[in-house]
């Protein structure tokens, strides 16, 4: 099984993606942290993109894919179950993906979007508050600690990130639909596209995949 996860900001993706690869044994594929690990061991691939980023470009979609099979090729000796994370952003990395897929003789993955509402994903985004010293997170709306301002846990100051105000929240979420629109489209015409409401506890929304799953898969 391989599935693909969408999900904009807020949305709990990076927790339910821990989840299904503890639950499902999948290997899980990040882009972005294919990139960073190949910048950070200065391999050929890593270079590249070293000096792309260095100029203030965009790395491009086909040294993108070429981090991707880097990544896939050593785990396909041991699994043929991936969970790919921040591939595909645009229908051409998509259609890539398929090809990807047919070179490895994976199964078509499975793409699993996460929906919650806009006007909550702002008050998720911009009611984060974050503590610096110990990584535990509240919200001044669902999750408010004990003192305002103060960590819990070790008692540290909390702090606001900054981007997650509410101006740049909206624009964030704009450029997400955008981007993930027409790759959302690509996936349902294939009749491979299962939207999941996200609105709910962890548990809650982590049930909903599973029974998604258990039913297709």
């Amino acid at each position: 099984m391989n599935l693909v996860l969408f999900g904009p900001p807020g949305s709990g993706k990076g927790t339910q993606s821990q989840r299904l690869v503890e639950s499902y044994s999948l290997s899980h594929i990040s882009t972005g942290d294919a990139l960073r690990e190949a910048i950070r061991k200065r391999t050929p691939l890593g270079l590249q993109a070293q000096a792309i980023i260095a100029r203030g470009e965009l790395v491009s979609d086909a040294l993108v894919t070429s981090l991707l099979r880097e990544k896939i090729a050593p785990l396909r000796e041991n699994t043929d179950s991936f969970l790919f994370d921040g591939y595909p952003r645009t229908v051409p990395q998509a259609a890539t993906l398929a090809e990807i897929c047919d070179e490895f003789r994976l199964q078509p993955p499975a793409t699993l979007n996460l929906h919650v509402p806009d006007e909550l994903l702002i008050r998720r985004l911009t009611g984060r508050r974050i503590c610096p010293s110990c990584g535990e997170v509240f919200n001044i709306y669902f999750k408010p600690s004990t003192l305002a301002g103060v960590c819990d846990v070790c008692a540290g100051p909390l702090v606001k990130r900054v981007d997650d105000d509410p101006e740049t929240t909206r624009e964030r979420l704009r450029i997400y639909h955008d981007q993930s629109s027409p790759v959302l489209d690509y996936y349902a015409e294939r009749g491979v596209l299962y939207t999941i409401d996200a609105n709910g506890t962890t548990d809650e929304v982590f049930e909903k995949i599973r029974s998604v799953i258990e039913e297709h898969y």
